[in-house]
Parts: C-alpha cells; sequence; structure tokens
C-alpha cells in the first residue's frame, strides 16, 4: 500500500517532460507543495497502518474469546465424565461393602460393623444369625450388641444389654436364649447375668452369679447345664471357683472348686460329655500352673487332675476334633520360639502329644473347626497383630498356610456359620472401620 502510494507521486512528478526552469519563489511553492503532499501521504499510512492494528488487535481478541469458550466447553465435558465415573465408584463401593467382594484367597469383605469392637463375643443362633455383645473401643466399654445376617450380609443394631462389659462370656442355651455373665467395665468385676431374646429382641436381668468374675469360660454341659470356672478378681486375682447355672430353674450353685486356679484358660466339652480345663494364668499345688490341666466330671460333680500339657500355655487355643482329641495351639510369655507350637490330648489315655508347629507364631488367635475336620487358625498376636491364616489337617498331622486377611487381627473372633463359613469380627489392630471378612474354605 506504500509503495503505490510513493509511486503514484512520483510518477506525476516524473511524467512531466522537459520541465521549465523555476524561479526562487516558484521553488519555494514547489516545495511547500511536496511537504503537503508528503505530509497527507505520511498521515494517509499512519491511518492505514492503525486500522490494520486495531483490526489485529480485534481478530486477536476474538480469536482468544473463542478460545475460552473452546476451554470452557472441554471443561465441562470433562467435569461431566468425572462426575459420572464418581457415582459409578460410589455404586461400586456400596456393594463392595454389603455384598461381599474377593479380598485375598479364600477370604472376601463384608459389610462394616456398626460399633468396631474388640474383647467381645459372638454366638451363632439357632436362626443362622451371630449376635455380637460388649467389649470395648477407644470410647470405653460397650453395652451396645449387634445382629449379623449371613443372608443379607448386614449388621444391625440389637437392644443394649443392661450394663457394659468386656471380658465377659456369652452362651447359647438350648431353649434358644443366649446367656450373657460376668465381665467387667469401669464399676469393676460384674457377677450381673442376664437373658437375650432374639425373638423379641429383648434382653431380661436374671440371679446374679455366687461370684464376681471376669476372664473366665463359659461351657453347656450335654445336660443343658451351663459351667461357669476360674476368671478374675480385683483383690484375689486368678479364681479357683466354679458353679453351674440351670436355665430350668434359672438358679445359680456353687461347686466343687477346681484343683489349680485358672484365668485367661480354656474350657472344652469333650465327647464324653466332661469338660477340659487348660492352662492360663493361676495357681497350683501340684506342677506348673499354665501347664495345668483337669477335668470336670458332671456326673461325678468332680475335677480330675490330669496330665500336665507339655508347654506352658497362656492366650491360647483348644479346639475339639471330630475323632474327640483337643488340639492346643499358641502361647503367649517367653520364649517366643514357642509360640508356634502345638500338642494333642487324647480323652482315652490323658496324654498330651507334642504335635508339628504351626507355620506363625501367635497367641490372642481363633481356631475354629471346619465342616472338612480341618481347623482354620486365625490372625493373633506375636512380634505385632498378624493378617495370617493357616490350616491343621489332623489326617497328616501337617500345617498349611492359606490366604491371609486383608487386616492384622488379635482378640477378635471367629465364628462358623451355617453355611460352613467362617466369619471374623473386630480385634486390635483390625480394621477401622469395623469391616469384617468371611473365610471359605472353598475359594
Amino acid at each position: 500500500m506504500f509503495s503505490n502510494q510513493v509511486s503514484a507521486i512520483s510518477h506525476s512528478t516524473s511524467d512531466q517532460p522537459n520541465p521549465p526552469q523555476t524561479t526562487g519563489s516558484q521553488s519555494e511553492i514547489r516545495c511547500e507543495y511536496c511537504r503537503r503532499k508528503w505530509k497527507k501521504i505520511f498521515l494517509t499510512s499512519l491511518a492505514t497502518a492503525l486500522m490494520m492494528t486495531i483490526c489485529v488487535i480485534v481478530s486477536i481478541i476474538i480469536a482468544k474469546k473463542h478460545s475460552d469458550l473452546l476451554v470452557t466447553v472441554a471443561r465441562r465435558t470433562t467435569t461431566t465424565s468425572v462426575t459420572t465415573t464418581a457415582v459409578t465408584t460410589t455404586t461400586t463401593s456400596v456393594t463392595t461393602t454389603t455384598a461381599t467382594t474377593i479380598s485375598t484367597k479364600g477370604w472376601t469383605t463384608a459389610a462394616e460393623l456398626n460399633i468396631n469392637r474388640k474383647r467381645h463375643t459372638a454366638t451363632v443362633l439357632q436362626n443362622g444369625k451371630v449376635l455380637i455383645t460388649g467389649g470395648h473401643n477407644d470410647s470405653g466399654v460397650l453395652r451396645e450388641c449387634e445382629l449379623y445376617d449371613p443372608s443379607t450380609n448386614r449388621w444391625t443394631l440389637a437392644a443394649y444389654m443392661s450394663v457394659a462389659r468386656t471380658e465377659h462370656t456369652a452362651s447359647l442355651l438350648s431353649n434358644g436364649l443366649i446367656l450373657v455373665s460376668g465381665g467387667e467395665n469401669f464399676d469393676g468385676f460384674l457377677s450381673i447375668a442376664e437373658l437375650y431374646d432374639v425373638s423379641a429382641n429383648r434382653w431380661t436381668n436374671i440371679r446374679s452369679m455366687t461370684q464376681k468374675r471376669a476372664r473366665h469360660t463359659a461351657t453347656v454341659l450335654q445336660s443343658g447345664k451351663v459351667l461357669v470356672t476360674g476368671g478374675w478378681r480385683k483383690g484375689e486375682g486368678p479364681l479357683y471357683t466354679a458353679e453351674l447355672y440351670d436355665p430350668q430353674t434359672g438358679v445359680w450353685a456353687a461347686i466343687l472348686n477346681m484343683n489349680c486356679s485358672h484365668a485367661y484358660h480354656q474350657a472344652s466339652l469333650l465327647t464324653n460329655g466332661k469338660v477340659l480345663i487348660t492352662g492360663g494364668v493361676g495357681f497350683c499345688s501340684i506342677g506348673m500352673f499354665r501347664k495345668t490341666s483337669e477335668l470336670y466330671d458332671p456326673k461325678a460333680d468332680a475335677w480330675i487332675r490330669t496330665n500336665d500339657m507339655n508347654v506352658e500355655r497362656e492366650g491360647h487355643t483348644a479346639t475339639v476334633l471330630q475323632d474327640g482329641g483337643v488340639l492346643v495351639t499358641g502361647r503367649s510369655g517367653l520364649p517366643e520360639a514357642m509360640r508356634n507350637s502345638t500338642e494333642l490330648f487324647d480323652p482315652l489315655t490323658n496324654q498330651w502329644t507334642t504335635t508339628r508347629s504351626m507355620n506363625t507364631p501367635r497367641y490372642a488367635h481363633s481356631a475354629i473347626l471346619l465342616p472338612s475336620g480341618k481347623v482354620l487358625v486365625v490372625g493373633g498376636f506375636s512380634s505385632a497383630s498378624s493378617d495370617s491364616a493357616e490350616l491343621y489337617d489332623p489326617s497328616t498331622g501337617t500345617w498349611t498356610a492359606t490366604g491371609n486377611m486383608r487386616y492384622h487381627r488379635s482378640y477378635h473372633t471367629a465364628s462358623l456359620l451355617t453355611s460352613g463359613k467362617v466369619l471374623v469380627v473386630g480385634g486390635s489392630l483390625g480394621p477401622p472401620d469395623g469391616i469384617t471378612e468371611v473365610y471359605d474354605s472353598e475359594m
């Protein structure tokens, strides 16, 4: 544009052939004319350049707005996509919580407890549901209870017990009621006992035990009566005492004392109707108290001192096998090398025999007899809470590691469901959100 205008001016002056000679006055006029011409050209060029600059700026602004619009649309599209993905994830999460998803081999996660806990009780009811009572957590000792329905994988809060309690016992009676006895809370040790009726969702206080006790055992005998043994009481420590509860009369009756005092021990109902007491903290005039075992004979209403175990045990488990023998596993205390030790009791000979050790040392664990005859041992504590699980095969006397749980657990509960699966609940250093887990040997 600039070159065309300059060419046009140059051409207008040079096209005049042989211009005449000019005087000074004419020369000044002529110079003034040239200055005006060049000024006009300069202003025209400046205006043109200014207009072009404005056009460029406007174009840039329009382009930027168009670009922002595209970005905004893209952002809206992206946000919509993220929202849709979040909803899908939430739905999956809910399904995982209520409908169990596979975590590791043999294990699935189940629904969350309403209130997480440890040192509680778990009782499988006649209708197949599981009743959880008491225990404690960071908030304190609990009186809250809840029911698990395996058919819906759902936990429901049940009626509360009359008092909060932990380190207590819960026993399923032949009439379908659940007897809860003893334990402790911030007020001290308890003798209070109560019955839960699942059909009415109601707790009823009954006569108290003859003595306050916690960390005891309660065993339902073949007669339907409940044998309560040992435990701990403030000022006395481990107890020698034992008593019987009769569901037909609702009466507690003291019986003969045990030969040794026991707390944190185990009580196992043998196939011959007798009850085997093993280990725990206590005192004994004969032998090492943590090795001691004795038998209660309901027919003779007498305690029989039997052979000692090979290893001192506390925080162990005792499981009655299908052949009538008793498998005892684990222990607390030193040396740690003995925490994976196991042994078998033969009721026919009253003899203890050492068997192969577990793969993982543990105490405060759980052990459950499966329908296959194998024993599932879960969790526990050694140098730390464990998530490991292993199976004992009585036919071969061998231990086999199975899939680990999703969480580390000790002082938890393990319950054999009517389906043959095992429900594991709560525990120390367990899941903070109260997630429960189910073991299926068929997986």
